[in-house]
C-alpha cells in the first residue's frame, strides 16, 4: 500500500460526498464512544502503576470469623507489623495509618487526614519530594510534607515549604513538598507524617503496638519470590493465638479452630479486590464490570464496522463500470484490492481523526459520569492507541469491499448489469443488519433493567421515612454533657421535629459490630448490633411488632441492659415466636439482658443485601450520628446549626448530608452502569437505524420492477407497503430472537445480586422490542411511501 494508493481513494471519496459523509459520521460516532469507554478501561487496570514493581508489592487483609457476617477488611493492627518484621522473612514493610484532626484554618474548621508512614515509603512507592526533605520530614516528630492539594487546603498556596500548621496544640512544620499521586490509586494522601509524629498523644502509639483489637491503618510488604501465603501465616498464627487467649478455647472450636483469616493481595489486583468490605482510601470495582465495559466497546466498533460495510458495499455496486474498465486496462487483482483497503484505512483514518474531537468534547462529561478523572486519556501514548484501533478497524472494513471488487465481471458490468447484487452479499448485508439490531436490542433491555434497578433500590423504603431526615455527624471528642446539651439545643430550633442517635446510618453497608448473644433455651447466635438512642423509635416513628421501644424520656443509662430484637433475631435465639421474646432474657456472656420489644424488619444496607438478625441496643458514647427529622434544606439546617457548634461545640465542624442521599449512595454505581449503557444503546439504535435505512433504500431499488408489475396487476399502496415491510418485519424477528435471550439471562444474572429486586425490571424486554420496532419503522418509513409511489412505466424503463 503506497501514498499514490490513498491519493487517489480520497479523490473517489469526494466524488460522493454525502455517502463519504454518512460512512465517516457514522464510524467516528462509534470510535469516539469507543475511546471513552476504553478509557476508561485503561484507567481501571492502572491503578498504582506508578508503584515501582507493584505486582511484588502485597497489601494485607484479614477476616474475623467470629463477626455474625465476616467480610474481608483491608486494615491490620499494629502487632501485625511486628510480627512480620521478626518473622525472619525478606520483607520490606511499611505501614499507612490515617490521622483525622480538624484544624482551623484561616479561621474556618477544616477536616484533615494526615498519613502516617514508615520510613521505608518513599523506596516501595516510588514517591520523591519536588523540594524540601521527605526523610527530614518523616525522621522528626514535627514533619510534615504535603501534596499541592495538601498545601492549597492548608494553606491557600502550593508554596508551603517552611509553613508551620497546629494541630490539638501540636505544630507540625512543612519539611517537603510532594507530587500530587496518581489518580488511579488505593492509597491516596495528601499530608504524610512519620511514625513519631506529635500527633500521637503520649504513650499512645507504644500503646497501639499491642493492641490486637484496634485497626490501626495499612500495611504493605515487598516481597520479591516469596510465597503470599507464607507472608500471611506469621501473623495468622499470632492472631489466633491472641484471641484464642482472649475468648478461651471454647470459642475456637466453635469457629473450626480459626477466629482470624490473614491473606495478602498484589498492589496491582487490590482495586479489584471486591471481596474487601472495609477498606481506606478510594473506590472498588469489579473486574467483570470493567471488562464488561471493554467487550462494550469492541461491540460498538464492530456496529460501526458493520454500518460502513454495507455502505461501502453499495458504493461497490455503484462502481461496476469503473472497477471493469480498471480490469480492462490490466489492474491486477492485488492493486484493485490495495486500492479499496485504502479507501477503507484512508475513511477510517479521518473518522479516527473526528472521534477523538468527539471524544475529548465528551470527555468532562463522561469524567464525571463515571466519577473518574480521566484527562490522562489524551496522552501521547493513548492518542497512538487510538489511531492503531482506527486503522485496524479500517484495514479490516475493506477487506469485504475489495473482495466484492475482485469478483466484478467486465463483460457484465460494461454491458450494464452490474449494479445487481449476488444473493450472497445480500444475504450478508441482512445478516449484519440483524446483528445489529440484536445488539441494540440487548443493550437497550439491560440498560432499561440495570436504570429500573438502580431506581427502585434507591428510592427504597428501609422501614421509615427516610426522606424526613438529614443526618449529622458528630466528633468523637466531644464530651457527652456538651454533647447532650447540643442536641437538646438542636431540637428546640424551628422544624426540627427530633434528634436521635446511631452508629450507622441507613444504606451504609458496613461490616457492623456483632457478639454472641444466647438466649433462654441455651441457643447461642452472633448477631449484629445497632447502637441507638432512647428515642430512636419514637422518632423515626418505627413502630414496634411486639412489646415496646425504649423510653425516649429516660436517660441512656437506667436502660443499658435492655435490648430490642427484630423478628431474625429472636427466631435465631430460640423464641417461639415474636410476641414469645418480649420480657424474656438473653445473655451477652455474662451479662443478663431484658428484651423489650420487637422491631420491624429495616433495611440497613439497602436493597442488594438480605435482612439480617439484629440487636438493638441503647446508645451511651458510642452513636456519633444525628438524625434529624426536618423539612429544612440540608444548606439552611447547616447556616441554623453555626451558632449552637460554636457555643457547645467549639472547634469541631459540622457536616449534614440528606439521610436519603446516603440510602441512593448504595446504588451509585448501578445508575452509573445504566447510563453508561443507555449512551451505548443510543449509538447502537443509531448506527442499526441507519443501517436498516440503507437496506431499506437498497432493497426498494433492487425490487423496482417486481413492485412496478405487482402495481400494474392491481396491488394498492397497502400491498406494496406490507410486501416492503414483511422483509424488515422478518429481519426485526430474527434480531428479537437473537438477543432477547441473552438480554433476559444476563438481567436476571444482575438482579440475582440483590435481596429484592423489583418486577419492573423484567418489563425491560418487551420494552426493548417496541423501541427496536419504532426505530426499524422510523428508519424504513420513507422508503416504504417511495415504494408506494413508485411510477410502473419509469420503473420498467430504468430496469431494462
Amino acid at each position: 500500500m503506497r501514498l499514490r494508493d490513498f491519493r487517489i481513494g480520497w479523490r473517489v471519496l469526494a466524488r460522493q460526498p454525502m455517502h463519504t459523509a454518512a460512512m465517516l459520521l457514522g464510524l467516528a460516532v462509534g470510535l469516539a464512544t469507543a475511546f471513552l469507554l476504553l478509557a476508561f478501561v485503561h484507567y481501571s487496570f492502572s491503578y498504582d502503576s506508578a508503584v515501582p514493581d507493584n505486582r511484588n508489592v502485597y497489601v494485607f487483609k484479614h477476616k474475623l470469623k467470629l463477626l455474625a457476617e465476616p467480610h474481608w477488611i483491608e486494615q491490620m493492627p499494629l502487632p501485625a507489623y511486628d510480627v512480620v518484621a521478626d518473622s525472619g522473612l525478606p520483607l520490606t514493610l511499611c505501614v499507612m495509618i490515617p490521622h483525622g484532626e480538624t484544624v482551623n484554618v484561616n479561621g474556618k474548621l477544616q477536616d484533615i487526614e494526615f498519613t502516617e508512614v514508615s520510613a521505608t515509603f518513599p523506596a516501595m512507592f516510588g514517591v520523591r519530594a519536588l523540594a524540601g526533605d521527605l526523610a527530614a520530614a518523616l525522621a522528626r516528630p514535627d514533619g510534615l510534607a504535603l501534596t499541592p492539594r495538601g498545601a492549597a487546603n492548608l494553606f491557600g498556596t502550593a508554596a508551603a515549604l517552611g509553613s508551620t500548621v497546629e494541630v490539638n496544640g501540636r505544630v507540625l512544620r512543612v519539611l517537603a513538598l510532594l507530587p500530587e499521586p496518581q489518580p488511579n490509586t488505593t492509597l491516596p494522601y495528601t499530608a504524610l507524617v512519620g511514625e513519631g509524629t506529635v500527633l500521637w498523644k503520649p504513650g499512645e502509639r507504644e500503646q497501639q503496638r499491642y493492641n490486637w483489637t484496634g485497626l490501626a491503618g495499612k500495611l504493605y510488604a515487598r516481597a520479591p519470590g516469596v510465597q503470599a501465603q507464607a507472608m500471611a501465616a506469621p501473623v495468622q498464627q499470632e492472631a489466633n493465638r491472641v484471641v484464642a487467649a482472649m475468648l478461651g478455647a471454647d470459642a475456637m472450636r466453635k469457629v473450626g479452630g480459626t477466629m482470624v483469616e490473614v491473606a495478602v493481595t498484589p498492589l496491582a489486583e487490590a482495586y479489584f479486590d471486591t471481596d474487601v468490605a472495609v477498606f481506606h482510601g478510594g473506590a472498588r470495582a469489579s473486574k467483570a464490570r470493567v471488562l464488561a465495559l471493554a467487550g462494550l466497546a469492541l461491540l460498538i466498533i464492530a456496529l460501526a464496522a458493520t454500518n460502513y460495510v454495507n455502505l461501502a458495499t453499495v458504493r461497490v455496486l455503484a462502481r461496476g463500470r469503473e472497477i471493469a474498465v480498471r480490469k480492462t486496462l490490466g489492474a491486477g487483482a492485488g492493486r484493485l484490492a490495495t486500492q479499496f483497503v485504502a479507501e477503507s484505512a484512508a475513511v477510517a483514518l479521518a473518522a479516527t481523526g473526528l472521534g477523538l474531537m468527539l471524544a475529548w468534547l465528551l470527555l468532562p462529561m463522561f469524567s464525571e459520569l463515571m466519577d473518574r478523572p480521566l484527562a490522562a486519556f489524551l496522552s501521547p501514548a493513548s492518542l497512538l492507541a487510538a489511531v492503531a484501533i482506527g486503522l485496524a478497524t479500517g484495514l479490516a472494513c475493506g477487506i469485504w469491499p475489495a473482495r466484492m471488487a475482485l469478483r466484478v465481471l467486465p463483460a457484465r458490468a460494461l454491458a450494464g448489469r452490474a449494479g445487481s447484487e449476488p444473493a450472497g452479499n445480500a444475504w450478508l448485508r441482512r445478516a449484519l443488519t440483524v446483528f445489529q439490531f440484536a445488539a441494540a436490542i440487548s443493550l437497550c433491555a439491560l440498560a432499561l433493567a440495570i436504570g429500573w434497578q438502580a431506581r427502585f433500590a434507591a428510592r427504597a423504603d428501609p422501614g421509615f421515612a427516610v426522606d424526613e431526615f438529614i443526618l449529622m455527624h458528630l466528633h468523637h471528642e466531644a464530651s457527652a454533657g456538651k454533647r447532650q446539651a447540643f442536641l437538646e439545643a438542636v431540637e428546640r430550633l424551628p422544624g426540627i421535629g427530633g434528634a436521635a442517635l446511631i452508629d450507622l446510618p441507613f444504606g451504609y453497608p458496613m461490616v457492623r459490630n456483632s457478639t454472641a448473644f444466647r438466649g433462654p433455651a441455651g441457643v447461642e447466635q452472633r448477631l449484629e448490633m445497632s447502637l441507638v438512642s432512647p428515642n430512636f423509635f419514637a422518632v423515626t416513628g418505627i413502630v414496634p411488632v411486639a412489646g415496646t421501644g425504649f423510653d425516649g424520656g429516660r436517660p441512656a443509662a437506667p436502660q443499658k441492659n435492655d435490648v430490642i430484637l427484630n423478628g431474625a433475631a429472636a427466631r435465631a435465639l430460640g423464641f417461639a415466636s415474636e410476641a414469645a421474646a418480649v420480657g424474656q432474657a438473653v445473655m451477652m456472656g455474662s451479662v443478663p439482658l431484658r428484651v423489650v420489644g420487637i422491631a420491624p424488619p429495616l433495611r440497613h444496607k439497602g436493597s442488594r443485601y438480605p435482612l439480617t438478625a439484629m440487636v438493638y441496643m441503647v446508645a451511651q458514647a458510642d452513636a456519633n450520628l444525628v438524625m434529624l427529622r426536618t423539612r429544612l434544606d440540608a444548606d439552611v439546617l447547616e447556616k441554623a446549626l453555626l451558632p449552637l457548634r460554636e457555643r457547645y461545640l467549639p472547634g469541631q465542624p459540622l457536616r449534614v448530608q440528606r439521610a436519603r442521599a446516603v440510602f441512593e449512595d448504595g446504588s451509585a454505581d448501578d445508575r452509573r452502569i445504566a447510563r453508561l449503557l443507555t449512551l451505548g444503546t443510543a449509538v447502537a439504535t443509531g448506527i442499526a437505524a441507519f443501517g436498516i435505512y440503507v437496506l431499506a433504500a437498497g432493497s426498494v431499488q433492487r425490487r423496482g420492477r417486481e413492485i412496478a408489475l405487482r402495481k400494474l396487476h392491481g396491488a394498492g399502496g397497502r400491498a406494496i407497503a406490507l410486501l416492503v415491510g414483511t422483509e424488515f418485519a422478518l429481519l426485526l424477528l430474527a434480531a428479537a430472537a437473537l438477543a432477547l435471550p441473552p438480554a433476559g439471562f444476563a438481567i436476571a444474572h444482575y438482579l440475582a445480586g440483590f435481596a429484592e429486586a423489583t418486577a419492573h425490571a423484567w418489563w425491560a424486554l418487551p420494552a426493548a422490542l417496541i423501541v427496536g420496532v419504532l426505530t426499524a419503522l422510523g428508519a424504513t418509513l420513507r422508503h416504504a411511501i417511495v415504494a408506494m409511489r413508485v411510477m410502473p412505466v419509469a420503473a420498467l424503463r430504468q430496469g431494462e
